[in-house]
C-alpha cells in the first residue's frame, strides 16, 4: 500500500481529520505495509505529503481533507466505434456500486457477455485521482475528416464541481490507463 492510498483510506472512513490522527492511524497500519512493529509516522512527513498534493487535499489548519471539486461522486462514460459496439458505464462512489451496458448493432455481435470478476470500486476511485480526469480538455478532436472513428465521452461529478469531456479519435495522454482501469472495475474489456 503506497503511502497516498493510506491516506485516501483515512480520509474515506473518518472524514476530515487532523495530521496527528493521521500520523497515528497510518503508524498503525504501519507493519501492514512496511514489515516493522515499531514504525511511527512522523508529522512533518505527512504533512510534507499533503503540501506535495495540495490540487488533491485541503489542508485547513491542522485539519486535513480531500478538496470537494477533486472528490468523485458519480462517474459515466461512453465508448463508440463503427460499427459498435457501444460500451457505457455509470459509477456511483457514494453507493459503491456501478452498471455496464454493452450494445451491439451489427450481425457478428458475440453472443452471451463473459465477464470475470469485477474490480472495487474503492479501488478504483484511487485511480481516479492519478488519472487527472478533471485536468482533461472539454473536447479532443483529430484532424482531418474522420468517418469511422471512435467517439467517447466522460463525465466526472465530485462533491464541487462537474468535468465533461469527449473525443472523436483523439484522447486524453491517460486514456489507455483510464480504459484498463474501467476494464479491471467491471471485469470485461472496455475498448473499440
Amino acid at each position: 500500500m503506497k503511502m497516498y492510498d493510506a491516506i485516501f483510506d483515512i480520509l474515506e472512513k473518518k472524514g476530515a481529520i487532523t495530521i496527528p490522527l493521521i500520523c497515528k492511524e497510518m503508524s498503525e497500519q504501519a507493519p501492514q505495509f512496511l514489515n516493522d512493529t515499531d514504525y511511527s509516522i512522523e508529522q512533518s512527513y505527512i504533512e510534507t505529503l499533503i503540501n506535495r498534493k495540495n490540487e488533491i487535499f485541503l489542508l485547513n489548519g491542522d485539519l486535513v481533507s480531500i478538496r470537494p471539486e477533486k472528490e468523485p461522486v458519480r462517474l459515466s462514460a461512453v465508448l463508440h466505434g463503427y460499427p459498435g459496439p457501444e460500451l457505457r458505464v455509470k459509477v456511483d462512489f457514494a453507493r459503491n456500486r456501478f452498471t455496464y451496458f454493452e450494445w451491439h448493432l451489427d450481425s457478428k455481435a458475440p453472443g452471451p457477455m463473459k465477464m470475470q470478476h469485477p474490480g472495487s470500486v474503492e479501488d478504483f476511485k484511487k485511480q481516479m485521482y492519478a488519472l487527472n480526469v478533471w485536468e482533461w480538455a472539454e473536447d479532443y478532436q483529430a484532424e482531418g475528416i474522420i468517418v469511422d472513428g471512435t467517439s467517447w465521452s466522460v463525465k466526472l461529478e465530485t462533491k464541487g464541481k462537474t468535468y465533461e469531456s469527449g473525443g472523436l479519435d483523439s484522447f486524453p495522454k491517460e486514456w489507455k490507463n483510464f480504459c484498463r482501469s474501467i476494464s479491471r472495475l467491471v471485469g470485461k474489456k472496455f475498448s473499440c
